[in-house]
């Protein structure tokens, strides 16, 4: 039991130490750049170029940003955002030539959204620049391979730009005021839905134009007509055409579906026709897949676009009575590229409808009616260059505003650690407010926004985690954050106290509503529950040397791959370790959360003196001062383990990282200066005087265990090793190394010994410290002679001399006057241990040949074979002599 409580302690110590080499070595990473005054657009050094492009192009636009009041000081990144009009095409799009204007930035990563046509350029602060807390940044970057789509008429739409200073997906300024142009350039020459071949399909509604200067080498001679083809030779005259620039336009609209029409300046005879074409119908339809859609939480209603007899890309107008452009363009944008247009040509393109684009002629996808009004709602789409049309009707279901509610309303947390409150939205709701505390009431209280899926999917709820020790100090770092990287909280108010939140009861409420709302009339109410504290104990584990702790591969070693590892038996407790073996140090502790995180990680509490570690020899030899285990030098030796209530320190003890010495030297010697004997104290101390509230050491709160360093040993159960000639022979022993090392025992013929054999097997030592394999000797007869070794990582840690021995499996006859009653037969039997007994001698024979009337005599030796009696006897007493040594 002693020895126990020593090796709990080691490992105690250890762990401790580990903490201390964290503490020194582990920095922050940067955070965000402390806000200053809002970031704003400049709007009158902000340009794009060109603002003027020709439909059907590929164009690259640079853009020069101007951002003031942006705060450079820290390390943290700024956005800076380009909204494309929905109409260009930036799926091949990227950002070039980034240039530095002014400011202390420098270019970081850059995002195209061809979706939503937007251009992120991420800024990273530039410490090694002149930086400032209202700094004006100029950048200049070009956007590549923007493609601008065929229009029937001049189309202008705004390019949008703003900063987000925070990267947290909230513009803190937007500046929508240059305009781009896509220009028609079209004009009279000719329609581009036109295009087809000679005698092809032109769909009614198109304009049929033809190329003559370029295809009819008497373009100059005659006037051109648009016949009805009504036989192969003849042709009726159905309007006298236009010609400009050299092309000749014949619009269908009117003509009859099914029909030929041929264009000529050269007679009515079909065959002197310059072109020829039929015309056809668009075959088209646009139909919801949902008889209604909700305006809030799943709002998404999928719509088909078919067209049978036209596959490619084309345009559709789309109209509602009840909806504004703008409602439109938010409905179908996602996935049609949306973009209001002048779908009735007065030269406006407010509020007469907007345009997307089916692609490949069918398209299914889905349509948002996110805080679209309630109500139904009919639709026209029209293609834009033929007559097709179709209608269709949704009616929209008002959701409302939503609620939020606790999924516990009863919330328990130690003092000092982080509380997870969960709030789940109900109906509409995606956002709301948590009120923690009543200032009037509970002397404190914070308001808190969040919202779900603010950075990312949505799914019903955000948790908050609320650390308990920062709270009513801003100083400290921020007191909620999100579980869930997806959500947002964002804390508006936290009332100041001098000292760390006193345990007791505090109300929480929340609201979709804002914090007024919220306080006035909260949609539900809870309590958090902050109890008392505690330093509870420490506890020492073992593990094989080099074992991967990371038991299920992912994420890092966690407190639950070391629960994984103690239920497999891979971790077990012990106060005796081998050098070589991890030592795992458990601390038991509450309320140490809050800390930790406020000083960003266990090392940096530790390096800050929030807790600390010590590791001390408590057996130094006279005339010496004691050994200490240096944590901050050790650390590439160490893996910290934080969890719920317990903190984990695994040491190496085997690595040449472990930094142990003597009055501030390296302790000389062999290996890393740990020896055989050596006892140790760890000590793991809370001494946050805002935890602790007080400043005096003698309330600061200590746990500790000790341990004792063994060199490893490890032994075969005899020695020599004996088997008999056949199957399943067991070589056993025992050895210090922990539960679970896997060691490989090995069996060699020495010379001499006919047939050769060489055989291995890998085993794991047990909890009791024994590990045993198992052999085939068939092939080996008695007095074969061999060598067993037991190696650990391809070293040899324990060897002896083996002897094959007859098979004791078959009966042995004793000779014995046959009187007719039934004697037991002698078996020879090998046992595993073997035990000396001192028998009085009483005058019983043994081994005495008996005649047998009539019958043969057969002997039985008492000698072990391979060894006279007398070497057997000392075996034996040895063995036993052994055995009290080792209980000693």
């Amino acid at each position: 039991m002693t020895e126990t409580n020593n090796k709990i302690r080691a490992l105690f110590l250890t762990a401790l130490m580990v903490f201390s080499v964290f503490a020194g070595t582990v920095a922050f990473t940067g955070t965000a750049a402390a806000a200053s005054a809002t970031a704003v657009v400049d709007t009158t050094n902000t340009s794009i170029s060109p603002t003027s492009v020709d439909e059907g192009t590929t164009n690259t636009h640079t853009v020069t940003f101007v951002v003031d009041n942006i705060n450079t000081t820290g390390d943290g990144n700024q956005d800076v955002i380009v909204d494309l009009p929905d109409a260009l095409d930036t799926s091949s799009s990227g950002v070039t030539n980034s240039v530095v204007n002014e400011g202390a930035v420098t270019f970081g990563t850059t995002n195209v959204n061809s979706t939503s046509d937007t251009v992120t350029v991420t800024l990273q602060d530039d410490t090694s620049a002149t930086t400032a807390e209202n700094d004006t940044v100029n950048v200049t970057f070009e956007i590549t391979n923007v493609a601008a789509p065929d229009v029937n008429s001049d189309t202008t739409a705004n390019a949008v730009f703003s900063v987000d200073e925070n990267v947290d997906g909230t513009a803190e300024d937007t500046y929508d005021g240059i305009a781009l142009t896509i220009n028609n350039t079209d004009g009279s020459d000719g329609t581009d839905d036109s295009t087809f071949s000679d005698g092809g399909l032109v769909f009614q509604g198109q304009t049929a134009s033809y190329d003559a200067v370029d295809a009819d080498n008497d373009f100059s001679s005659g006037t051109y007509y648009l016949y009805e083809r009504v036989d192969s030779s003849t042709g009726s005259p159905v309007r006298q055409l236009s010609r400009s620039n050299g092309w000749v336009n014949a619009t269908t609209s009117g003509l009859e579906i099914g029909q030929t029409y041929f264009i000529s300046n050269n007679g009515s005879d079909p065959a002197d026709a310059d072109t020829t074409f039929t015309v056809r119908e668009q075959d088209f339809s646009a139909a919801f897949d949902e008889d209604s859609v909700d305006n809030a939480g799943t709002t998404n209603v999928d719509i088909a676009f078919e067209s049978t007899n036209r596959g490619e890309d084309y345009n559709v107008t789309v109209t509602s009575e009840n909806l504004s452009d703008d409602d439109l363009v938010a409905i179908f944008d996602d996935n049609f590229g949306a973009f209001d247009a002048d779908v009735d040509g007065d030269g406006e393109d407010d509020n007469d409808g907007v345009e997307l684009t089916v692609t490949d002629g069918t398209q299914t996808d889905g349509a948002n009616f996110s805080d679209i009004e309630g109500g139904e709602y009919n639709f026209t789409f029209s293609v834009t260059d033929t007559t097709a049309e179709d209608s269709d009707s949704v009616t929209v279901n008002d959701i409302g505003a939503g609620e939020t509610a606790f999924a516990d309303g009863n919330v328990e947390v130690a003092q000092g650690d982080v509380a997870a409150i969960t709030i789940e939205m109900d109906g509409a709701a995606t956002s709301g407010t948590l009120i923690v505390g009543d200032s009037q009431e509970d002397g404190y209280q914070a308001n808190i926004s969040v919202e779900d899926g603010a950075n990312g999917d949505a799914d019903g709820e955000v948790t908050v985690l609320f650390n308990t020790y920062t709270a009513g100090n801003n100083s400290l770092g921020t007191i909620a954050t999100a579980e869930d990287s997806d959500d947002s909280v964002t804390v508006n108010a936290n009332e100041s106290v001098s000292a760390i939140l006193a345990t007791g009861e505090y109300t929480i409420y929340t609201s979709s509503s804002d914090a007024a709302t919220t306080l006035d009339s909260p949609n539900d109410i809870g309590t958090l529950f902050i109890e008392e504290r505690s330093t509870d104990d420490m506890q020492l584990w073992t593990a094989p040397g080099g074992a991967d702790l990371d038991a299920d591969g992912e994420d890092g070693v966690e407190e639950s791959d070391i629960s994984t590892l103690i239920e497999d038996g891979a971790v077990t407790q012990d106060d005796s370790i081998t050098a070589g073996d991890y030592l795992i140090h458990q601390v038991t502790a509450t309320g140490l959360e809050g800390v930790i995180d406020s000083d960003g990680s266990f090392v940096n509490a530790i390096a800050n003196g929030s807790v600390t570690v010590t590791i001390e020899q408590t057996n130094p030899i006279q005339n010496r001062d004691p050994k200490t285990i240096n944590v901050t030098n050790s650390l590439d030796a160490i893996t910290l383990v934080e969890g719920d209530g317990a903190y984990y320190i695994a040491v190496d003890t085997g690595s040449s990282d472990v930094d142990v010495e003597r009055d501030g030297s390296d302790v000389s010697g062999s290996g890393n200066g740990l020896a055989d004997g050596d006892e140790f104290e760890a000590t793991f101390t809370v001494a946050d005087d805002r935890l602790l509230m007080s400043e005096d050491d003698e309330d600061h709160q200590s746990v500790n265990a000790t341990f004792e360093v063994e060199s490893a040993e490890t032994d075969f159960d005899s020695d020599p090793v004996e088997v008999e000639a056949a199957a399943d022979q067991v070589v056993s022993g025992t050895t210090n190394y922990a539960p679970g090392t896997e060691l490989t025992v090995r069996v060699r013929s020495n010379d001499g010994t006919q047939p050769r054999f060489f055989n291995t097997e890998t085993v794991t030592v047990q909890a009791d410290g024994t590990f045993n394999a198992s052999f085939n000797f068939t092939e080996q007869s008695a007095e074969d002679e061999f060598t067993a070794s037991v190696r650990k990582s391809g070293n040899q840690i324990a060897s002896a001399d083996g002897v094959v021995v007859e098979d004791a499996g078959t009966p042995t006859a004793t000779a014995t006057p046959d009187d007719g009653t039934p004697t037991d037969t002698a078996t020879a039997t090998a046992t595993a241990t073997a035990t000396a007994t001192a028998t009085p001698d009483d005058g019983t024979p043994t081994a005495t040949a008996t005649p047998d009337d009539g019958g043969d005599e057969t002997e039985t030796s008492t000698s072990t074979p391979g060894f006279g009696a007398v070497l057997a006897v000392i075996a034996l007493i040895g063995a036993a002599l052994l055995a009290v040594r080792r209980d000693n």
